[in-house]
């Protein structure tokens, strides 16, 4: 008797630590990722402007893209200006509200130096990009927290697999792995979202979306990151002696 009783409690001890391991977003979990969201979102109030190295890569039409490495300024409310590192000169701004709220892009290679005004939702820049030029940086990856992690908590639709320290491109970070179990027609940006917040800076730094086949749909991600470095309107100009266009 008193064997098979120890053998019941040893089970329901296991069962206990178990579910206290469980990855299923706990209330205390919740809370704990909605205040870090929070500090994110504060921290991001107080930036002016910043330059970084861009890392994409995207999933476009069921191809997954090679990577691409760009030397990034942004500038608020939303001013950019993007340099591919690697290959062909290759150069684009953009400023809201300026220039018919178009994409100033500059390619050289084959002897030829072009340049362009562009829809930033056209066909032609649409053709290699998951999202148009003004879904890019910080404020982008915080608007995908914020339209989709309080809305599955709310639900019970999430399932926070790993939330602690890390490391990444070189820095501290915090890890936020989450995966989405819509239900009622409703719909999430992702299935699984891996996101990295650099320790420093509480920023979002990267970004990693998979859909339900756990297929890789985009990853960004941010290095060499230089917060308020006072980026005036020239760096944002087609006149810059610096740029090419």
């Amino acid at each position: 008797m008193w064997a098979g009783l120890l053998t019941f409690l040893l089970a329901a001890t296991a069962m206990v630590w178990v579910a206290a391991k469980s990855p299923i977003a706990a209330a205390g979990q919740g809370e704990e990722l909605l205040g870090l969201l929070a500090r994110m979102e504060s921290n991001y109030a107080k930036i002016e402007d910043y330059t970084a190295i861009f890392h994409k890569q995207e999933r476009v039409k069921q191809v997954l893209l090679p990577e691409e490495t760009i030397f990034l300024k942004f500038r608020k409310p939303l001013q950019i200006y993007m340099k591919w590192i690697g290959g062909p000169l290759k150069e684009a701004i953009y400023v809201d509200g300026e220039n018919d709220n178009k994409v100033i892009a500059h390619k050289e290679g084959s002897g030829a130096s072009l340049t362009w005004n562009l829809n930033p939702k056209g066909a032609v820049l649409s053709a290699g990009n998951r999202h148009p030029i003004m879904d890019i940086g910080f404020g982008f990856i915080l608007n995908v927290m914020r339209t989709n992690i309080p809305l599955a908590l709310n639900h019970a639709e999430i399932t926070i697999t790993r939330m602690g320290e890390d490391s990444f491109k070189g820095r501290q970070a915090i890890i936020v792995e989450a995966k989405f179990t819509p239900k009622e027609g409703r719909t999430y940006y992702a299935t699984r979202m891996v996101c990295h917040i650099d320790k420093e800076y509480l920023l979002p730094v990267g970004i990693a979306c998979y859909d339900e086949n756990d297929g890789l749909m985009e990853r960004y991600s941010y290095r060499d990151v230089k917060i308020n470095t006072g980026l005036t309107d020239m760096d944002f100009s087609r006149k810059n002696p610096d740029y090419k266009f």
